[in-house]
C-alpha cells in the first residue's frame, strides 16, 4: 500500500449538502451546466485530497474532539475537511 495515499470519506452531512446544492442549481436556477461543473470540481478536489490532503489552508476551527479543519474554495462554496493522520483518512465534513 502506498503510504502517501489517503482514503477520502464524504460524511453523510456533506453528502446531503452536495446533493442539496446540486438540486438547487438544477431545479431552482435551471443551471444544468453550473450544477455539472460544480460536481466535476468536487470530484477533482476529492481526488486531489487522496494525494495531497495538506494542500489547502488550515482554518481556526476546532470541534469538541480538537480536530483541525482545512477548507477548499469551490467557486461560491467552501468545503471543510479534517485529516486523520493515524489512519490516513480525510473526512469531508461540510460543503
Amino acid at each position: 500500500m502506498d503510504t502517501n495515499k489517503y482514503k477520502v470519506i464524504i460524511t453523510p452531512t456533506a453528502f446531503k449538502e452536495i446533493n442539496r446544492i446540486y438540486d438547487y442549481l438544477l431545479t431552482d436556477l435551471y443551471a444544468e451546466t453550473a450544477a455539472e461543473d460544480l460536481m466535476k470540481l468536487v470530484e477533482t478536489e476529492v481526488q486531489n485530497l487522496k494525494q495531497s490532503p495538506r494542500i489547502h489552508t488550515e482554518i481556526e476551527k476546532f470541534d469538541e474532539l480538537d480536530r483541525r479543519y482545512r477548507r477548499i474554495v469551490l467557486k461560491k462554496y467552501i468545503s471543510l475537511y479534517t485529516i486523520d493522520e493515524e489512519n490516513s483518512i480525510v473526512y469531508v465534513a461540510h460543503l
